[in-house]
C-alpha cells in the first residue's frame, strides 16, 4: 500500500516536468527589429453603436423636465421625503422662517491633566 502511494505522488511530481520538456518554441526577442510581426489592424470602439431610439417631438430639455415632475410627484426618499409642499403648510420653493439665534454654550470645566507617566524613571543608569 505504502509503495503504491509513493508511486502516485512521484507520477504526480513528474508531470509539470514533462510538459516542460515537450515544449520546443521559442519567444522572439522583443529587442530584434526583424522579427516578423503580424500587421496591426484597425478596430473602431464604435463600430456597432447604434443611436438610442427617442421620441422625436420631444425635445432633450421636455424630456428632462417630464423625469424632473415624475420624480417630483414621487413619494419618499426619490422625493426627498414628504415635509415639502402642501404637507408642510409651504408652496414648493418657499422657505422656512428664520430660526432664532443659538444660545452660546457654555464652555466645560477642563479635566485636571495627569502627568505622572511623562518622566518615567529610567532603572538601568
Amino acid at each position: 500500500m505504502k509503495l503504491k502511494l509513493w508511486a502516485a505522488i512521484g507520477a504526480v511530481l513528474a508531470v509539470p516536468f514533462a510538459a516542460q520538456a515537450q515544449q520546443s518554441h521559442r519567444a522572439a526577442d522583443p529587442a530584434d527589429p526583424d522579427v516578423v510581426v503580424p500587421p496591426t489592424v484597425y478596430e473602431s470602439a464604435i463600430a456597432g453603436y447604434s443611436p438610442l431610439v427617442q421620441d422625436t417631438q420631444a425635445t432633450p430639455d421636455k424630456s428632462w423636465r417630464a423625469a424632473n415632475e415624475a420624480v417630483a410627484r414621487s413619494q419618499g426618499h426619490a422625493g426627498h421625503g414628504a415635509h415639502h409642499g402642501a404637507e408642510s403648510g409651504q408652496a414648493h420653493g418657499a422657505s422656512a422662517p428664520p430660526a432664532a439665534p443659538a444660545k452660546p454654550a457654555t464652555p466645560a470645566s477642563p479635566a485636571p491633566a495627569d502627568h505622572s507617566k511623562h518622566h518615567q524613571a529610567k532603572t538601568d543608569q
